[in-house]
């Protein structure tokens, strides 16, 4: 029986600052590892950090990179210097290039004498050398929506991910239809090699919080059960905070005791939205919680009068999935991806129209009740999410058994 070994790189030093990328890793790499999988597939993680990591599934430790003598970076300390004024550029980059492909090497080399066939990518990655990979895809935000600073900052790497790396994936993993439609549409990638795995939500869903510890938390934070909006995401330019601000000034007009609730870690538009809110005079309604913890995001979800995502990027996000699967009422805005998420349990507005939305959180605060559950909660799960990469798995097994 032919047997697939799978490497699946991990990362020791990823920081749960990043979000909810970090939960959706994390998450993933859990699972994975927690999974039997069917007998012709077989998991080998792979440490290239050298740190101490504990895994169920097989561990392979090595470190890729040549080492260099002190000589060596006294000498590459020197080019860098004499790059800044061009001299010998061109020998510094023909260098780094020799470097690269030395270290290649070492890696193909390595995961062969180590049998294994393929790797997984647990986040948007891949590798330009001759070594077949499957991938996981979460956006093309540079293409899919406005050009914010942060994709035209980013904007000559992403093209060359979309232009040289994804294409060379065996597979491409989406989170939703919507997702996988969306790629197909941007590039010319054979939809054939893009399969969905379902995205699924945060552990904070399993939080168990009791009344009197929610009842603690929301008093330490100045805030009271229902009369509050949360925003949880990091303060980029396409999360579109300031459209939410904007509905949140006229809503005070009607009931200036409510609070809005922003939480996240800054990627560097955090200043901004802070004089923006000083500007409309709001500070004392708006609250900037920054990084918080599970237990502390499932209060914030479970007293909330609703979550408002206004995010103009997609196709789908976890915090909407998280809040459904809460019964945390969901104001989201109107994207493919989050109908295919949330279908009829979320109230979707348009991310440019702040008049509109405002008169979405004035309803939803009048008419607070409980919440119906959410009634697809099966749908996106971790659990679907792993039957899908087995399934992938096997797929990529046929595959692959085709050459040495």
């Amino acid at each position: 029986m032919y047997k697939l070994k799978i490497g699946i790189p991990i990362s020791a030093d990823y920081s749960p600052n990043a979000g909810g990328g970090y939960s959706y890793i994390t998450q993933l790499i859990e699972a994975i590892d927690n999974h039997h999988f069917n007998d012709e597939i077989a998991i080998v993680f792979i440490n290239y950090e050298g740190k101490q990591l504990a895994t169920k599934h097989q561990l392979l430790s090595f470190h890729p990179f040549q080492k260099r003598s002190s000589a060596d970076i006294f000498r590459k300390a020197k080019m860098l210097l004499l790059k800044k004024s061009g001299i010998f550029k061109n020998w510094l980059n023909k260098l780094e290039l020799q470097h690269s492909e030395a270290r290649n090497a070492n890696i193909v080399k390595t995961l062969e004498a180590n049998e294994i066939k393929v790797l997984l990518y647990t986040s948007p990655e891949g590798h330009t050398f001759n070594f077949p990979f499957i991938t996981i895809h979460w956006d093309i935000g540079h293409l899919s929506t406005f050009m914010f600073p942060e994709f035209v900052a980013d904007f000559k790497n992403r093209c060359g991910y979309y232009q040289d790396i994804l294409p060379k994936a065996l597979f491409i993993l989406t989170e939703t239809e919507a997702g996988k439609q969306e790629l197909a549409n941007y590039t010319t990638i054979n939809p054939t090699r893009i399969e969905v795995m379902p995205i699924f939500p945060g552990k904070v869903i399993t939080e168990q919080v009791e009344q009197q510890a929610q009842e603690t938390i929301l008093q330490n934070f100045g805030l009271n059960d229902k009369n509050f909006f949360i925003y949880p995401a990091q303060f980029w330019a396409h999360k579109n905070h300031t459209l939410l601000i904007d509905a949140f000034e006229t809503l005070l007009t009607v009931h200036p005791d409510t609070h809005l609730v922003f939480t996240g870690s800054d990627k560097g538009n955090l200043k901004y939205i802070k004089n923006y809110i000083q500007s409309r005079h709001l500070e004392e309604r708006v609250k900037n919680l920054g990084f918080i913890s599970n237990t502390e995001l499932y209060t914030l979800y479970k007293n909330a009068v609703a979550l408002v995502m206004p995010t103009f990027l997609g196709p789908s996000n976890m915090p909407p999935l998280e809040a459904a699967n809460l019964n945390c009422q969901v104001l989201v805005s109107d994207l493919p991806g989050h109908r295919e998420l949330l279908g009829s349990y979320a109230t979707y507005f348009d991310p440019l129209d702040h008049k509109s939305l405002s008169k979405l959180m004035i309803s939803a605060l009048e008419h607070t009740t409980d919440q119906a559950s959410f009634p697809n909660p099966n749908i996106f799960t971790i659990k679907n999410a792993i039957q899908k990469l087995e399934q992938v798995l096997l797929k990529t097994a046929s595959i692959r058994k085709n050459w040495s």
